[in-house]
């Protein structure tokens, strides 16, 4: 029986536990911040309260949601995401969200939820026993800091930054500006909106705008400390107005900071949670009363001590919470406030009013309004303009000169072995490739985004095309085993120059036509801030399509080059072979391609990229055609003009050659001179047989003409066969004359061809090459290469 009732009464116990147990509630805290919890201000205030409620109650871990001004959107998936991860105490610490949280509170009046929600008074109707309301008296802590304002001022004139009247009513600047009045009768308050609660770029600039009208003190309601950093990067001390010790991290430029302390109400309301027992329809006002969340810092030292008394006995005397001097004034009745028995203005109409007061006479009231940052324009550096466009001048300039020396030097053997129309034509592709270098560093425009493009491009089709068409023609002339007689006059080329200058400018066209070519205005690129924007150049889909057919295109003229180089490196003529130049000029380029395209591709800023394209275009273009000229200008410079010279061959001439000639010349008891005054005596020929000669005379070939373009090919045809045969002539006589010395030349020559061997003879036959039968033939008067149309 005994152990029934003990059964039964450790029964009773366990149930009367559980009940207990089910009756605790338990509090988990979320917190819904306008800005970053990392401002240094109100909402690092308000994040550090929850983090202290949470450790002192050993609350389940909290939650926080930063950054929901941005958009109410983000602010209600806030609350619904805290709602669903069991939160049961949420706080709305921003006035932005006050009617929010009152439509989510009024949708879920039926659950264990609570709310702490910051607003300037009762919801209407007022149907929520479980909304506590936050009533921040920011009034007085604005009028106290106005207060030193006025004291500390020098300029007389002080200033106030906050969201605006369409986002927070303006009592906290009638309180800052009452403030200064206090201690300053004459004193000019500006006043300036930003339009938000945490925009530090708007704020900063307008804190800049007012101490650029000679404001020395500002005050303001923002969620960041710019006003403060504008002050004391102008030299000035500035006030704390975030909540948070600004002295901490400022030092003595902060005259005086107020200071909130969140987290006594946050542990209140919690208790009252986990005790259940929430004071329903509740108020919560701030004051500087203990425990009343509110008080002010120590004063910096630089503040004179007599401000210092004056203040802090304004402060105790704000302390009594019937003592109003922000909201008793009769200077409200300017904005047609209402007054209570005690001659202050109605606290509902004075906490809601979004008209400013108007001043006196002597302290004037500047509203500024809605201050926004001008839109500015960033363009490419100046120094980044000059420079390229000194160094394109320079090269222009440079090109100028060449283009002078070769119209001077036209009849010089070096310039008129380098056709001295297509040397003109190069450097004017040159010219336009540099223009197009400026035009490149100019700011986008539609006419420049088109035009560096087309100048570019035309440029350097010009500069190719010439040095391709010119260089093709030496292959053609020299690249002819079967000795066929090619006239090629310049008139024959200027069409294929005119055809590839055609396809450029047509694929340009399309481009242009197509690309809906066009300069864009953009923010967001590159360093700027959301305030900067720069130019760009853009195009659709078809242009971008028509601009690799045009990259395309000029990749075939460098493939065509590089073929045309490895062609004309067997020309025995100096004077003809431009292969090195061609070849490096091509090395350079492509180089550079694998410069810029990387670069291109990878992210930088768009002036990185102006500058690499017009850099790299500079320096291939201008090393191409100093490869090009140079060593033409050296040559004539240092071994002279040369203008009766005959062209020289390389040391690829075989020695069989030379010897042969030398014996061919004494053969005959002659020795042939070049017709140019200042050419090196050949070598005399060694002595042929008489049957060997007629041989040698008649199997001549002519191997190429090059004709001006002043004459027909027919007449100069003519001509030069007239001259062949007048010299073939001479050359029987003289051999007829000298018959009689053939005999004891014969034999000298057996015992010559005796001692070489006949492998040698033939190696060297086979490897006889076109100029060296030219010079053979050149020593019986056989037709010449004429250098002056080439």
């Amino acid at each position: 029986m005994n152990k029934l009732k003990f059964l039964i009464i450790l029964f009773i116990t366990f149930l009367f536990n559980l009940k207990y147990i089910n009756s605790l509630k338990q509090c988990k805290i979320s917190v819904l911040l306008s800005g970053d919890w990392s401002d240094m201000g109100y909402n690092y205030q308000m994040n550090n309260a929850r983090i202290k409620a949470e450790s002192a109650l050993n609350l389940e871990m909290s939650l926080c949601y930063k950054d929901l001004e941005v958009s109410i959107d983000l602010a209600k998936q806030a609350i619904e995401d805290s709602i669903e991860k069991g939160a049961n105490f949420i706080v709305i610490s921003s006035s932005v969200h006050t009617n929010i949280g009152y439509q989510y509170a009024r949708l879920h009046k039926d659950k264990d939820i609570y709310w702490l929600i910051r607003g300037r008074g009762r919801p209407v109707p007022d149907d929520l026993p479980k909304v506590a309301v936050l009533n921040f008296n920011t009034h007085l802590l604005h009028y106290t800091l106005g207060l030193v304002s006025g004291y500390l001022t020098t300029s007389g004139t002080v200033g106030f930054i906050s969201p605006g009247p369409q986002i927070l009513a303006l009592a906290n600047s009638n309180s800052f500006y009452l403030g200064a009045l206090a201690s300053r009768n004459n004193v000019t308050f500006l006043n300036a909106y930003t339009g938000s609660w945490y925009n530090p770029e708007v704020a900063y600039k307008a804190s800049q705008m007012l101490i650029s009208n000679g404001a020395d003190f500002i005050g303001m309601s923002q969620d960041d400390m710019s006003v403060q950093k504008a002050l004391m990067d102008s030299g000035k001390m500035a006030l704390g107005i975030t909540g948070f010790s600004n002295r901490l991290i400022w030092g003595s430029d902060i005259a005086l900071s107020y200071i909130t302390d969140w987290s006594d109400i946050f542990i209140k309301y919690a208790n009252h949670i986990l005790n259940d027992s929430w004071p329903e329809y509740d108020d919560y006002y701030t004051t500087l009363s203990q425990g009343g969340s509110l008080l002010f810092d120590t004063f910096s030292y630089r503040v004179p001590s007599e401000v210092q008394n004056l203040v802090s006995l304004e402060i105790e005397k704000l302390k009594n919470n019937s003592y109003q001097p922000f909201r008793c004034n009769p200077m409200y009745s300017q904005i047609n406030l209402n007054f209570d028995s005690n001659g202050c203005a109605n606290d509902m109409e004075f906490k809601n009013t979004k008209l400013l007061l108007k001043g006196t006479d002597i302290s004037k009231i500047i509203d500024l309004g809605l201050y926004t940052i001008p839109i500015e324009f960033v363009d490419y550096s100046n120094s980044m303009k000059l420079g390229l466009t000194i160094v394109s001048g320079f090269c222009i300039l440079f090109c100028i000169i060449s283009m002078v020396l070769v119209i001077m030097f036209r009849h010089a053997k070096i310039i008129k072995s380098a056709s001295p129309i297509f040397c003109l034509l190069i450097l004017f592709g040159c010219i336009i490739i540099f223009t197009g270098c400026i035009i490149f560093s100019l700011s986008p425009t539609d006419g420049i985004c088109g035009a560096r493009v087309w100048l570019l491009s035309v440029g350097y089709t010009i500069f190719l095309g010439s040095l391709l068409v010119k260089n093709w023609r030496i292959w053609l002339l020299f690249d002819n085993p079967k000795l066929k007689k090619r006239s090629i006059t310049n008139w024959k080329l200027y069409p294929f120059v005119a055809g590839i200058l055609a396809a450029d400018v047509l694929i340009l066209a399309l481009w242009q036509g197509l690309g809906n070519i066009r300069s864009e205005s953009r923010i967001g690129i590159d360093s700027l801030t959301k305030y900067q924007y720069s130019n760009v150049c853009s195009s659709n889909d078809q242009g971008s399509i028509a601009l690799y057919i045009l990259l395309v295109f000029h990749g075939i003229k460098l493939l065509a080059a590089c073929f045309i180089s490895f062609k004309i490196k067997a020309v025995d003529i100096e004077e003809f072979n431009e292969s090195k130049p061609i070849a490096s000029s091509i090395y350079i380029i492509t180089f550079c391609l694998f410069i810029v395209i990387p670069l291109m591709v990878s992210p930088q800023s768009v002036a990185s990229q102006v500058i690499t394209i017009v850099v790299c275009a500079i320096v291939t273009t201008l090393i191409s055609i100093s490869l090009l000229f140079g060593s033409k200008f050296y040559m004539m410079a240092t071994e002279g003009l040369s203008l009766n010279q005959t062209f020289a061959t390389s040391t690829k001439s075989s020695s069989f050659s030379l010897s042969l000639e030398k014996q061919k010349s004494k053969s005959n008891g002659l020795e042939f001179e070049d017709s140019d005054e200042s050419e090196e005596k050949l070598p005399q020929i060694k002595n042929y047989s008489n049957s060997e000669i007629p041989n040698l005379h008649h199997n001549h070939s002519r191997l190429a003409h090059f004709s001006s373009d002043s004459c027909t090919s027919a007449e100069q045809d003519s001509k030069l066969d007239l001259e062949n045969q007048n010299d073939e002539n001479e050359i029987e006589n003289e051999i007829e004359n000298n018959q009689n010395n053939q005999n004891n030349i014969a034999e000298e020559n057996k015992k010559v061809e005796n001692s070489k061997k006949d492998e040698n003879l033939e190696k060297d036959n086979e490897n006889q090459s076109i100029i060296q039968k030219k010079r053979l033939s050149k020593n019986f008067n056989e037709p010449e290469i004429d250098p002056n149309d080439v």
